[in-house]
């Protein structure tokens, strides 16, 4: 028998799902997560189609693939820091919409960033037109941008 060992993107994503679990069940607090990628990895959202990476080319790069537990469009996972919020689904912060809560959850990071003295943005998206498979190509709702990148 071989034993093929996770990659790190799937313990990613395996810990951020143990983590919402947990929360969800009343055992843990609301978490706030923040790690970095290494190596590279493109995560897909839960409906995304697969067929829609080039896994030969990714693999030729040394970088991973791997599904992420939550919707949304494909993310190159490269030189960033990310975040995952865990929160119970009555949390005042996860109120109303989705686009309701992810604007209150961005302008409190967007609040951490500028106490830290980074000028960062996060406005409404006015323009769906150009949706692509590739998330952050161009900013969503309230998604926090840095010197014009996501």
């Amino acid at each position: 028998m071989i034993y093929d060992p996770p990659t790190r993107g799937a313990r990613n994503m395996a810990v951020d799902e143990a983590i919402l679990t947990a929360v969800a069940a009343g055992g843990v607090s609301p978490t706030l997560r923040f790690y970095q990628w290494k190596p590279a990895c493109l995560s897909l959202g839960y409906g995304q189609r697969a067929r829609e990476a080039d896994v030969e080319r990714l693999h030729e790069r040394g970088w991973e693939i791997v599904r992420r537990p939550t919707g949304g469009r494909a993310i190159l996972h490269r030189h960033e820091l990310t975040y995952s919020l865990a929160l119970p689904i009555d949390h005042p912060i996860a109120a109303g919409g989705i686009i309701e809560s992810y604007r209150r959850i961005s302008d409190a990071l967007l609040s951490g960033l500028q106490a830290l003295g980074l000028q960062a943005n996060a406005d409404r998206m006015t323009d769906d037109a150009h949706l692509t498979p590739v998330c952050f190509e161009t900013p969503s709702h309230y998604e926090i941008t840095f010197e014009g990148k996501s």
